[in-house]
């Protein structure tokens, strides 16, 4: 259980965690694209970059970051006492 003085600590850092992850998710999202036609110049085993990026980078970078995250907060957690009790 979560002390009540700890509480607001530990949903301020939740809450940057997540903004966190989910910025970067929007990173990979929206502005990465607008840089494919720059990227399609270079290849990945005969794909262009772009398109490379797209279909795998993105898909791999939203995974890593989803995992970090749950990392992360299970740390948070900890830290504050935030178990479930079973």
């Amino acid at each position: 259980m979560i002390d009540e003085d700890q509480r607001t600590r530990y949903w301020v850092y939740t809450f940057a965690l997540a903004a966190g992850v989910c910025a970067l998710v929007a990173v990979c999202a929206f502005v990465l694209p607008l840089f494919a036609v720059e990227l399609n110049a270079d290849s990945v085993l005969g794909f262009p970059l772009g398109y490379y990026f797209a279909a795998q980078g993105m898909v791999i970078i939203v995974i890593i970051a989803v995992f970090w995250g749950v990392g992360r907060q299970s740390e948070t957690d900890r830290k504050f006492g935030a178990t479930d009790d079973m």
